[in-house]
């Protein structure tokens, strides 16, 4: 039994990454503004504390799930994006090198540019925004400190979600039963993954052997589709007339997003661990929680 902490443990993923983890494991989760026991409450840009606590658990694993994840967000505020997207990231990695504790740095597909899918996990990071910039910096700065580290990048997450608005794909169906008729970009591919699937897979790759677990590893749905095939499928659940969506061919958002960033998770392919689910499925689940 690994002793695993996660950090942004609040968060959609961390949430599911405790739950998972937990049932074969002993599993620390910590936050911050949200922290509330069990989990426990940690400051990432303190690094005495985040000393104190690892010397205080001494876990063996680390998931460092935290992080900026709004590109928008990361785009009007470089500093803080890299304070704990960045800097954080090599702070933690280097006191569990220090400590002999597995590091698992959670990243994106954001760290490449679309423009070349699918993408293998020694492909060339080329992120055209600066969430995937502060994300390939980090993925660098923690192979840096160690090769044996490990890197798991993920796509655009859903999962069950505290409010509509906590993931991109369920923020859709929030505006669309706020408003009749909406618009959504039909240009970015992405391939949309369910939280428990990454968690489910960080389980299985961590009862592999040490040797196996370092270096890059990616973790992906394999449905692909635009923020619009989305729409569709939610207007489907939510019994909406599909008339009043409209597609939008040219991306809109402040920061640029990448075309298609697929990822093939090769490596997790020859361990044999795969876990997907159907996307429509899975999503009526979700949605039925917040909807009558």
């Amino acid at each position: 039994m690994n002793k695993i902490v996660v950090t942004g443990a609040t968060g959609l993923l961390g949430r599911a990454l405790v739950k998972i983890l937990s049932q074969s494991n002993n599993v620390i989760g910590t936050g911050f503004s949200r922290a509330k026991p069990p989990i426990e409450q940690l400051d990432l840009h303190d690094q005495a504390a985040i000393t104190t606590f690892l010397d205080t658990h001494q876990p063996n694993v680390l998931v460092h799930a935290a992080a900026e994840r709004k590109p928008d967000i990361c785009e009007n505020d470089h500093q803080a994006t890299i304070a704990l997207n960045v800097q954080a990231a090599e702070f933690l990695a280097r006191q569990c090198k220090d400590r002999d504790i597995q590091f698992m740095l959670i990243s994106t597909d954001y760290v490449f540019n679309g423009q070349s899918a699918p993408y293998i996990e020694g492909a060339q990071r080329s992120p055209v925004n600066f969430y995937g910039q502060s994300k390939a910096q980090a993925e660098q700065a923690v192979l840096a400190v160690s090769p044996q580290h490990t890197i798991v990048r993920v796509p655009v997450l859903y999962g069950d979600v505290e409010y509509l608005a906590e993931s991109a794909v369920t923020v859709i169906a929030e505006h669309m039963l706020k408003h009749t008729n909406s618009a959504h970009d039909d240009w970015a591919v992405r391939f949309p993954t369910h939280v428990e699937d990454i968690a489910l897979t960080l389980n299985d790759l961590l009862t592999q052997t040490r040797d196996k677990q370092n270096g890059i590893f990616h973790i992906s749905g394999n449905q692909s589709m635009t923020k619009y095939d989305m729409a569709v499928h939610i207007a489907k659940i939510l019994n909406i007339d599909t008339q009043g969506l409209e597609a939008l061919p040219e991306p809109s958002q402040t920061a640029a997003r990448p075309y298609n960033c697929a990822l093939q998770d090769t490596r997790l392919n020859t361990m044999n661990i795969v876990h997907q689910r159907d996307f429509a499925t899975a999503l009526a689940k979700v949605l039925s929680q917040h909807t009558s």
